[in-house]
C-alpha cells in the first residue's frame, strides 16, 4: 500500500503546473518528470528497463518510419504520418531537416527490420553519441510484420519508459505542462504505483520523490525517515547563466504543500 496521499501529489502538481503558467516552455521542452532516488540501485542480472502503463498518453502526434509503406494505421490515434526511407533521404538530408523533424513529433516508431539502418540516416538529432544513453526521440522498434503491432503501437502510446541502468536517481516522464492538472496527477499516481513494483524491496528502498520540469527545480512529495514535515511555501527557481527567475508558490488554494516522510526502520 502506497504512503503516499493522493492530496500530497495534486498539491505539488498544481504548484508546478502554475509556475509555468508564469513562464510558459517551449512545445518541445515542456514534459514533466518524475524523480525517484533509491536507496540501493539494482544488482546486476535483474530487468533493467520497464514500462510503466499510464492512463493518460503524452504523445499526441506520432511518426513511423518504415521501408514498404502503405501500412494500416486506422486503428491508432492519433493517426500518425508515414516517412519510408526514401523519404528520408529525399527530404530530410540536412542535419536542420533531421532536427525539425525531432521537433515535428512527439513519438517516433519504426519497422524493426530497418532499425538498424535508421542512425547513419537520422543522425544525432535522434541518437545520442552515448551508447548507452537514450534520447527521448530515438525511434522504438516495433514489428510492423507482425497482426498485433497495432496493440503494441498502443502501449507504447499508453507507458512511459523507467530505465534503472546507473545511479541512484531515476527520472520518468510523467506529464506535459500542458495537460490537465487532474491528467497530471493520475499519472503520478500511477506512475508511482508501477514504478514501485519495479524496485527491488519495494518502498523500502525509495528515499525520496520528487517531480519537476526541465525548467523548474524539483518539489518534493515523500521522503523517507522523520515525522512529516510542513512546508509553508514551495521555491520555483530557474537559473541559468545570467538569466534568473524565481517563483513562490504559498498556500496554493488555500492549502499547505506537505511532503510526506515515512518513520525510519
Amino acid at each position: 500500500m502506497s504512503p503516499l496521499p493522493p492530496e500530497t501529489i495534486d498539491r505539488a502538481v498544481g504548484a508546478l503546473l502554475k509556475w509555468h503558467r508564469r513562464h510558459p516552455a517551449p512545445p518541445s521542452d515542456n514534459f514533466i518528470y518524475l524523480i525517484l532516488s533509491l536507496v540501493t540501485t539494482p544488482h546486476n542480472g535483474r530487468p533493467l528497463s520497464f514500462r510503466l502503463p499510464l492512463p493518460h498518453s503524452l504523445f499526441s502526434s506520432i511518426c513511423i518510419f518504415t521501408n514498404n509503406p502503405p501500412i494500416q494505421t486506422q486503428s491508432l490515434h492519433p493517426s500518425p504520418t508515414i516517412l519510408s526511407l526514401a523519404d528520408l533521404r529525399s527530404l530530410y538530408s540536412s542535419r536542420e531537416s533531421l532536427v525539425d523533424l525531432s521537433n515535428s513529433f512527439d513519438l517516433f516508431l519504426a519497422d524493426r527490420k530497418i532499425a538498424a539502418r535508421l542512425p547513419s540516416l537520422l543522425g544525432d538529432a535522434f541518437y545520442s553519441k552515448k551508447k548507452k544513453k537514450r534520447r527521448s526521440k530515438e525511434p522504438v522498434p516495433v514489428n510492423l510484420s507482425s497482426p498485433v503491432w497495432a496493440d503494441k503501437a498502443r502501449e507504447i502510446l499508453g507507458s512511459t519508459r523507467l530505465e534503472m541502468e546507473g545511479g541512484h536517481c531515476k527520472g520518468v516522464r510523467v506529464g506535459r505542462v500542458s495537460m490537465e492538472r487532474k491528467e497530471v496527477v493520475e499519472n503520478v499516481a500511477a506512475a508511482i504505483e508501477a514504478a514501485v513494483r519495479c524496485v527491488p524491496k519495494k518502498w523500502h528502498n525509495i528515499r525520496s520523490i520528487h517531480i519537476k520540469s526541465n525548467e523548474s527545480v524539483a518539489l518534493p512529495i515523500y521522503k523517507e525517515g522523520g515525522e512529516e514535515d510542513e512546508h509553508d511555501d514551495v521555491d520555483l527557481e530557474e537559473d541559468k547563466g545570467s538569466k534568473k527567475r524565481k517563483v513562490l508558490a504559498e498556500k496554493l488554494e488555500g492549502k499547505e504543500l506537505k511532503t510526506v516522510k515515512r518513520a525510519k526502520r
